[in-house]
C-alpha cells in the first residue's frame, strides 16, 4: 500500500515537472517574440540613424555655372514613419569657374509618406549654413566690369529637397534633389546611405 502511493506521489510529481517545464518553455516562446516585434516595429517607426551621401552640385553665378562632385555626413532621428529631423555637414567641391569652394552645416525637417511598405516619398524644409572661400582672381575673371560676384565669409539661406527612400531593414537607400538660394544658385543631385540604429 505504502508503496502504491508513494508511485503515485511520483507520478504526480513528475507530470508536475513536466507542465512547469512546458509552461517555462511557452513563456520564453513568447517573450522572445514580444520582444522581437517590438524591435521591428522601432526599427521601422522611430530612432536614430546616421549616414554618408555623394552629390553632384551644380552652382550658377551672373551666367557663369559650374558642377563639381560634394560629399555629407548625415545623422538624424526618425520621430515617426511620417516625420524625421536631420542635420548635415557637407563640402561644395572645387569650382573653379566660380573660384568657389566651402563647407557648410544643415539642419532640416522632413515629412514622409509611405507609398509601400519600402519605398517612401519625401520633402524636405531646412536651414544652411555655409562658410565660402572665394578665389578672387578666378571670380573676376568671370564676372563681367571687374566686380566681384561672390564674397568670403559665411553665407546662410533657407533651403528645400524632394526625394524618394527605399529601406530595407535597418538600412535606407536616398536619392534627392535640393535647391539652396546663396550668392550663388546651388542645385545638388545627391545619393545617400542611411544606417537605422
Amino acid at each position: 500500500m505504502i508503496l502504491k502511493r508513494t508511485n503515485i506521489k511520483a507520478k504526480q510529481i513528475a507530470f508536475c515537472l513536466r507542465k512547469i517545464k512546458f509552461n517555462r518553455t511557452k513563456i520564453a516562446v513568447l517573450l522572445t517574440s514580444s520582444l522581437s516585434l517590438t524591435c521591428q516595429a522601432n526599427d521601422l517607426s522611430s530612432g536614430f540613424y546616421g549616414g554618408f551621401g555623394i552629390a553632384n552640385i551644380s552652382a550658377e553665378e551672373k551666367g557663369a555655372s559650374s558642377k563639381e562632385t560634394g560629399l555629407t555626413l548625415i545623422g538624424g532621428y526618425k520621430y515617426s514613419k511620417y516625420l524625421s529631423y536631420e542635420a548635415s555637414l557637407f563640402n561644395l567641391g572645387d569650382h573653379k569657374t566660380l573660384g568657389m569652394k566651402g563647407k557648410g552645416l544643415s539642419i532640416s525637417t522632413i515629412g514622409s509618406y509611405p507609398i509601400t511598405e519600402t519605398i517612401d516619398l519625401f520633402a524636405e524644409f531646412g536651414g544652411v549654413s555655409i562658410n565660402l572661400d572665394i578665389n578672387e582672381a578666378q571670380n573676376l575673371a568671370n564676372t563681367s566690369h571687374n566686380q566681384e560676384s561672390l564674397k568670403d565669409g559665411r553665407d546662410s539661406s533657407i533651403y528645400y529637397a524632394l526625394g524618394a527612400k527605399y529601406k530595407i531593414k535597418n538600412w535606407s537607400f536616398v536619392i534627392k534633389t535640393v535647391s539652396i538660394d546663396l550668392d550663388a544658385d546651388i542645385t545638388m543631385l545627391s545619393t545617400q546611405v542611411h544606417y537605422h540604429f
